[in-house]
């Protein structure tokens, strides 16, 4: 049996592991999801218990993350493909 159905069964068995698996994926996702420019003014990003909270550099960044952050919470579960941050505090 190839090693990708091997896996793709462990995970299956595991959703668990899937969830913290793809929670895991959201910092390196950041750039991809803000942009190039916001995310050069994050300082941190880090999910515990369904909260995405995001440390900015920036007073202007914090202001615009802050305004977009329910449109940046469905975009953070489309790209990691599971509905695991449910708010977004911004720091």
């Amino acid at each position: 049996m190839p090693i990708g159905e091997l896996w793709n069964d462990f995970v299956e068995s595991h959703p668990g592991l899937a969830r913290r698996m793809a929670v895991a994926r959201i910092p390196d996702l950041w750039p991809q999801i803000v942009g190039p420019t916001v995310a050069a003014y994050t300082e941190s990003v880090e999910v515990v218990k369904g909260v995405l909270y995001v440390r900015m550099k920036s007073a202007a960044a914090r202001n615009e993350i802050f305004m977009r952050r329910e449109q940046l919470k469905d975009a953070v579960n489309e790209a990691i493909g599971t509905k695991a941050v449910n708010v977004v505090i911004v720091k």
